[in-house]
């Protein structure tokens, strides 16, 4: 990693027509300036906190201008992504309910690897969801439930099926006089998981059903005009950390967390890894950290005035609908701790092919925000505006 030298730097400003282009001259030093995009410049602000879009733009604060005609941020897609339903055939069964966990429990033990991923589809399902000519299906308190098993090409006899459930038929739950209980019948069910939540119940309809796990918001194909100004002027606030942190001897790096609801900059952070000796203290992981500085403060004034007769209220994950605006791709650590704390959407400004845990052509190529195999998707969104100026950075930096 190279050493962060001080730098000056010239900045000039020129305006035309409707939109403001920002110019730096970079100098010589082992972190240069390099030219990205910023359509409709945006005049630095300190304020961490903005109210709504409308009281933005009527401030008088930053002039924020938007070229309705242009969009600045692209989606970042998969090439996997499929938009046409395709099924696969696989077993199922009646079970009853009571009985669903020890079922569950026997089948993982029991069953070979499948060479399907079915982690999309719901692992039990009503008896309304499935056959609506038959939606009361009940005798006495006794409830039941669809079991998907495993698909057709992991075990092809229907024979080897009934061997597999035959122990639960003895299980005590289970002795219920009623002859369609754990016999196996082939179902459609779809191969691979739904792009959208709306595509999820379309898919749902007249096969198995799905089991959303992405952003419960509805993947969209352009962002909101009000939601690329207020980006503007996030990247704005971006650029200010990375000048104060290329200035301090850090990687300059940054990265913010916005509440989409209020517009509130709930965290920011650079990477501190120069100053740290830190290897992990990457920007977005610094600023989940911070997140969770809050959070830990906000539960435990919560539990201080709590009444002790009651509940306490349930924890949301983390980061729950929060969006993150970082200047360069996240890494494959930073894209996982994403996951796991619930980013909604990510918004980057430059690819970082060597090293990137997003983009197809990045790093190995994960995909991670939009990966089937994990149980979080994100929505995310790359600069692709005019120029942008930021410092030089190895490619081979995790981000």
């Amino acid at each position: 990693m190279p050493p962060s030298v001080g730098s000056s730097r010239t900045t000039t400003a020129s305006s035309t027509g409707t939109e403001t282009y920002l110019h730096y001259k970079p100098s010589h030093n082992h972190h240069h300036r390099h030219h990205i995009s910023l359509s409709s410049g945006l005049p630095a602000s300190g304020s961490a906190t903005v109210a709504t879009v409308s009281s933005v733009l009527s401030s008088g604060k930053g002039h924020l201008l938007v070229n309705s005609s242009t969009r600045s941020f692209v989606q970042v897609r998969l090439p996997h992504d499929r938009i046409e339903l395709e099924l696969v055939d696989v077993w199922a069964t009646l079970i009853p309910a009571r009985v669903a966990t020890s079922v569950v429990s026997h089948l993982k033990q029991e069953l070979p690897n499948d060479p399907h991923s079915l982690l999309h589809l719901r692992r039990l399902v009503k008896e309304v969801e499935v056959n609506q000519q038959d939606s009361t299906l009940k005798t006495s308190d006794q409830s039941f439930l669809h079991l998907l098993i495993c698909s057709i090409d992991a075990v092809p006899s229907e024979g080897e099926i009934r061997r597999i459930l035959l122990p639960m038929t003895e299980h005590p739950a289970a002795n219920i006089n009623d002859n369609r209980l754990f016999v196996p019948v082939i179902r459609k069910a779809p191969k691979y998981p739904a792009l959208t939540k709306q595509q999820s119940k379309e898919w749902s309809d007249g096969t198995w059903p799905i089991m959303w796990r992405g952003n419960p918001h509805a993947i969209i194909s352009e962002l909101p005009s009000e939601d690329e100004v207020l980006y503007k002027k996030h990247i704005e606030k971006l650029l200010e950390l990375t000048e104060k942190a290329h200035n301090e001897g850090e990687i300059p790096m940054a990265t913010l967390i916005v509440d989409p609801v209020t517009y509130e900059i709930v965290a920011s952070a650079v990477d501190t890894r120069n100053s740290s000796n830190n290897p992990l203290a990457h920007s977005t992981m610094t600023c989940i950290a911070k997140v969770a500085e809050k959070e830990l403060r906000r539960r435990q004034k919560e539990a201080a005035i709590l009444d002790e007769t009651k509940e306490p209220p349930p924890q949301a994950y983390l980061c729950h609908n929060l969006q993150l605006i970082t200047t360069h791709e996240p890494c494959a650590m930073c894209s996982m701790a994403m996951v796991h704390s619930r980013i909604s959407r990510l918004v980057y400004i430059k690819n970082m092919p060597l090293s990137g845990g997003i983009d197809r052509s990045s790093g190995a190529g994960y995909g991670i925000h939009w990966n089937k195999q994990l149980n979080w998707r994100f929505e995310t969104w790359k600069w692709e505006g005019q120029s942008i100026l930021l410092y030089d950075i190895d490619e081979a930096i995790n981000a």
